[in-house]
């Protein structure tokens, strides 16, 4: 797909946005809503929302204009952010974390695959950099403390190594000649010299075991064509002496036999070519699945994928190059300017307070922005200086002459974050208004076919550079003024030494506090002792002890499952509606890995330290686990109590431990703190086999380690549990948001046994899928997935042209799984309700 594609996406999805954010502006401004009214409006608001993100994704993971990237990102991680608020109010009035609006669908003429999130979200080029840079910081750490000799060692060869030594200065004196270096070939190690002799035997082995099978089939065909050839000439031989005689057909019989012969034979060939075209109408529309399919459209698209995405660190390159270039040439040709326009902007304030009050104003704090607030006009002016002074001095002529009265008290005001029936103006919401400004300003007008190659935009580089000049060019302004400002108030105070009345120069610390201003504490941080630790060793030493490990790479667009299509109706007639494996992915995506793609987006969505995946055993929580790190390219920390046995037993260790992981995960940011079984800190009671372990170690240390994760950290605290009922209260506390894996559904086995069994050429198109998928129902994946390969073994394989493969061949083995016990489901069941109690008494609408 070529440039003009993903710049028409962009526009038509830049424009969807703005029409979104006007209609947000007119309830903003409208009055408030009722509450089932309140609730239709926000979620119609999510599912726009979701659809402009998905496509947003696709413009920033192909897009190579680098500029526009950029401000396609910066409206990416704001919508991501008022998406994940939209589908926080929705839950809030629902109670329900997940949502069916089918009627919304209908109206706004969307399916669910228009709000599917198949696309790596933080782009593919960044997640690939990030997989490399996990996987480089971690050899390099290993290698670094390799070459580090230890002590003990050191000694151990000391001697050695001295002798060694002196025996080589004793040869090379006796040398009377200097003998020419020699070129010393590259040694292999024994590792090398046995792998490639054995690659070699094996592919002699390989050749000879080739030639045999050639001359075998070479002879067998020989021996046929001997035999045929000898039966021919003895039936010849026969027939010439006599000893049989041919049975003479009659012509019109031979006519007729073959005239039947034809037909029944032309009969078949229809039949065959009548069952072809069948065969390719049911595929074309899609009703059967063929065993191959060809993937010329899609290699090449995948292809085109990879190549664009491979050009967009050149654009990026040779943009910033570019701005190098630029920001070097203005500083020499405006910076000295710059200096002169700021100085004297500054020098004409000093002569106007010092004609009009006699001396000086305070010159703003950097931290306030400097002389910014003097050149905006936010500081206060001679004339409003002396009015103030002139009513304090009444005042204090008025308190002096009359007696203090009592004040009466003032009711305080509550003050609530938003009204109750309007969506919240949120920090996410004001970022998108001014990404769509930029644009607005920037690119609305700009004409891009006149730049068929993607360059960047010179002018936009230019005004970005000289607006970073300036302040860069005003900090040092700031700094020499403030040395002037200084001496000034110096000469000042030296002439007005003798003065009867004392004259006093204002400073930040002589001004009044405002009434009600509470005093600012300077409070001194505490610094830790890993502080002047590297961040490194601490790296090593968790890598050490299998904290930091390495995960495999799945993605969620590999998670199978279907959506439930009836649970609108369901919920209109108030009926029990469960979620299925389809809504779990999306359920993921939204509060584990969308939040983690960037510090920006974190800072602005709803903060959700930690989840916990809840599902019975091999319902894929581990698929989950790793597919949540795979899509933002996370460290994985596992603090499982099977990984921390018989490590870090002292109550300090335990506390630098935690002071460890907590650092190098903020360091490494986004970082994954994983738990496994998640319910273990937490326990009612431990069981005899899982004390050794030692589960309840951590859980003060946990507790507090969740509690210190911060907006922009990119940190989540992430659990598996398998029986979440036999936890405390404390863990349903410590836990923002839990996923109940459910079990699997007809929809989902429906498409599971398609996909397994259609990639086999030998089995029937019109196998009866539906009983298998009826009678597999609570039966995980990955058990039919073996049951399947145990069934359609190499030997079932070959036999199936003869011999089709029937259903009760699969039940066979699919039924032999041990269904959970009716206990163990009732126990989900009541903490799914007890999750959705909890959702109802805290209602879920104050931020984290």
């Amino acid at each position: 797909m070529s440039h003009i594609y993903y710049n028409e996406l962009w526009l038509v999805t830049r424009n969807d946005l703005e029409k979104l954010l006007k209609f947000e502006r007119k309830l903003q401004e409208s009055a408030p809503l009722r509450k089932k009214v309140m609730l239709n409006t926000a979620l119609s608001i999510y599912v726009r929302y979701h659809n402009i993100v998905k496509r947003l994704i696709m413009c920033y993971d192909q897009m190579v204009q680098t500029q526009k990237r950029n401000l396609i990102k910066k409206v990416l991680n704001c919508a991501i952010g008022r998406m994940l608020e939209c589908k926080r109010e929705v839950t809030c009035q629902n109670y329900l974390d997940y949502q069916w609006p089918d009627d919304i669908l209908y109206q706004m003429k969307f399916t669910w695959d228009d709000l599917e999130l198949l696309a790596t979200a933080c782009g593919r080029e960044r997640l690939e950099e990030r997989k490399k840079f996990v996987q480089d910081l971690i050899e390099k750490v290993e290698r670094a403390k390799i070459k580090e000799p230890s002590l003990s060692q050191t000694q151990v060869d000391s001697t050695t190594e001295f002798e060694e030594e002196i025996v080589k200065t004793r040869i090379t004196r006796r040398k009377r000649a200097v003998q020419p270096t020699k070129v010393e070939m590259p040694r292999e190690s024994p590792e090398e010299i046995a792998a490639r002799e054995m690659k070699a035997v094996v592919k002699k082995a390989m050749f000879t075991a080739i030639l045999l099978i050639q001359c075998h089939e070479r002879a067998r065909r020989s021996r046929v064509r001997g035999e045929d050839a000898k039966r021919i000439f003895e039936y010849k031989e026969k027939v010439a002496y006599g000893d049989i005689i041919p049975k003479m057909i009659d012509r019109a019989e031979y006519i007729e036999s073959a005239k039947i012969i034809q037909c029944a034979w032309r009969r078949y060939i229809a039949r065959k070519d009548i069952r072809k075209k069948i065969a390719r109408l049911e595929e074309a529309l899609g009703m059967t699945i063929p065993s191959w399919q060809c993937r010329k459209v899609f290699t090449r698209d995948e292809e085109n994928f990879k190549r664009r995405r491979a050009i967009i660190p050149v654009f990026t390159e040779q943009t910033e190059k570019t701005i190098c270039d630029k920001r070097a040439r203005l500083l020499k040709i405006k910076g000295p300017g710059l200096m002169e326009d700021i100085t004297d902007e500054i020098h004409e304030w000093f002569v106007i307070w010092y004609d009009a009050v006699g001396h000086y104003d305070v010159f703003p704090v950097a931290k306030l922005g400097g002389s910014v607030l003097i050149v905006t006009g936010q500081t206060s002016t001679p004339h409003e200086y002396l009015t103030e002074n002139l009513e304090k001095e009444m005042k204090e002529k008025v308190r002096k002459k009359e007696a203090p009265k009592p004040e009466a008290k003032s009711t305080p005001i509550k003050l609530t974050v938003s009204e109750k029936g309007k969506m919240p103006q949120t920090q996410a919401l004001s970022c998108l208004m001014e990404a769509n400004a930029d644009f607005v300003q920037n690119w609305s007008l700009r004409d891009e076919s006149s730049n068929p190659e993607q360059k960047e935009y010179l002018d936009l580089i230019v005004e970005k550079l000289s607006y970073e000049l300036q302040l860069e060019m005003r900090k040092i302004a700031d700094e020499l003024l403030r040395a002037e400002l200084e001496l000034l108030n110096k000469a000042l105070s030296k002439d007005h030494a003798y003065d009867k009345k004392k004259f006093v120069i204002p400073t930040m610390n002589g001004k009044e506090k405002k009434k009600g201003a509470q005093p600012i504490r300077k409070t001194k941080e505490k610094k830790s002792v890993m502080d002047d630790v590297p961040v490194e060793d601490l790296f090593y030493e968790l890598l050490q002890a299998g904290v930091i490990r390495e995960y495999p790479i799945v993605f969620l667009r590999d998670w199978v499952g279907d959506f439930s299509y009836g649970n609108y109706e369901a919920l209109l007639e108030s009926r029990d509606c469960k979620h299925r494996l389809g809504e779990v992915k999306q359920l993921v995506f939204e509060y584990c890995v969308l939040p983690l793609i960037s510090k920006e987006t974190h800072q602005i969505a709803p903060l959700v330290r930690s989840v916990c995946i809840c599902g019975l055993p091999r319902a894929g929580k581990t698929f989950l686990a790793n597919a949540i790190c795979s899509e933002v390219g996370a460290l994985l920390l596992d603090v499982s109590p099977s990984v921390l046995v018989d490590k870090f037993t002292d109550k300090k260790e335990q506390k630098r431990f935690i002071n460890m992981v907590s650092r190098v995960a903020r360091v490494y940011a986004p970082s994954v703190i994983f738990l496994d079984p998640g319910e273990g800190p937490w326990l009612k009671k431990v069981p005899p086999e899982k004390r050794h372990l030692q589960p309840k170690r951590f859980t003060k240390q946990f507790v507090k380690l969740i509690k210190s994760i911060a907006p922009g950290d990119q940190v989540l605290f992430l659990s598996l549990s398998e029986q979440p009922g036999n936890a405390t209260r404390s863990f349903f506390k410590v836990h923002n948001r839990f996923i109940m894996i459910p079990t699997t559904d007809y929809n989902t086995l429906y498409m599971y046994y398609k996909d397994l069994l259609m990639k086999y050429h030998g089995i029937d198109r019109n196998i009866d899928v539906s009983c298998l998928a009826k009678m597999s129902i609570g039966v995980p994946l990955s058990f039919i997935k073996g049951a399947m390969e145990k069934v359609l073994s190499l030997q079932r394989r070959i036999t199936l042209k003869h011999n089709p493969l029937s259903p009760t061949e699969i039940l066979n083995e699919v039924l032999m799984y041990d269904h959970p016990a009716e206990k163990t489901l009732e126990e989900f069941h009541k903490v799914e309700k007890r999750v959705l109690r909890r959702k109802m008494k805290t209602r879920a609408a104050a931020p984290e």
